[in-house]
């Protein structure tokens, strides 16, 4: 396929896997993430393993406008990159906490990194693909776009919105052939998973699972069309 792959989160979890499972249909990898050490090993590790891939690295924390800044001004100086074929949206923030324990900072720190952040990546390099008249836009959104539990209402609230906000850029930009899609996996077996301390972690969907789902999806797009994609998990403990 040789496509450009824009992603965020990319220094761990869902992110750093997917980045990893699109070495045979990559030219190009952009990994985005707030950790510089994890992303420099990440390109380490694909390079050697497809020393043919482009990767480059983009080290900003999208929990803050600045950061939002940041990877745009760093995007445009990379002068050999034109265009994002693929972007996927899957930084995020997950806070365990009752809600009379919330306060407006946290608030707002993962409004920022679940949703805002995406909505205006999205819009940045969504843009570009309608010019173009192609692209893919994924945004990993959760099981918790649909259902909340106890001490996750931030997190639920930001992929409601989330969720949301993906059929909104769907119903505008699909004509122009760029898909907006939605995938809500359970709980998986990754760092921000161990969070949930209510349920067998070894119940969890594998990440890889996610990813090779989301790889699926990209290379069979040509004769069909998913908007939205629920992932549930086999076992419930």
């Amino acid at each position: 396929m040789n496509k450009t792959f824009l992603i965020t989160g990319a220094s761990s979890g869902l992110g750093e896997i997917f980045s990893k499972s699109i070495l045979d249909i990559a030219k190009t990898i952009i990994a985005v993430g707030r950790n510089k050490n994890k992303l420099v090993k990440l390109k380490k590790e694909i390079n050697k393993l497809k020393p043919s891939i482009d990767v480059f690295i983009i080290s900003t924390d999208l929990s803050k406008e600045e950061g939002l800044k940041k990877l745009f001004k760093e995007f445009e100086k990379q002068k050999k990159i034109k265009f994002v074929d693929v972007l996927i949206n899957s930084a995020a923030n997950f806070t365990v906490k009752k809600i009379d324990k919330i306060n407006l900072k946290e608030l707002k720190n993962d409004f920022q990194i679940n949703t805002i952040s995406p909505f205006m990546i999205s819009k940045y390099f969504g843009l570009k693909m309608k010019k173009k008249k192609r692209g893919t836009i994924i945004n990993i959104g959760s099981s918790s776009s649909y259902d909340c539990s106890e001490n996750t209402s931030i997190y639920c609230s930001t992929k409601h919105a989330l969720l949301g906000m993906t059929k909104a850029f769907n119903s505008e930009l699909k004509s122009y052939g760029v898909k907006s899609i939605f995938i809500a996996p359970g709980s998986m077996k990754t760092a921000m998973g161990r969070k949930v301390k209510n349920q067998d972690f070894n119940t969890f969907i594998d990440p890889h699972e996610i990813a090779n789902i989301m790889k699926y999806l990209l290379i069979n797009e040509k004769s069909m069309s998913i908007d939205e994609l629920k992932i549930k998990r086999s076992i419930y403990k």
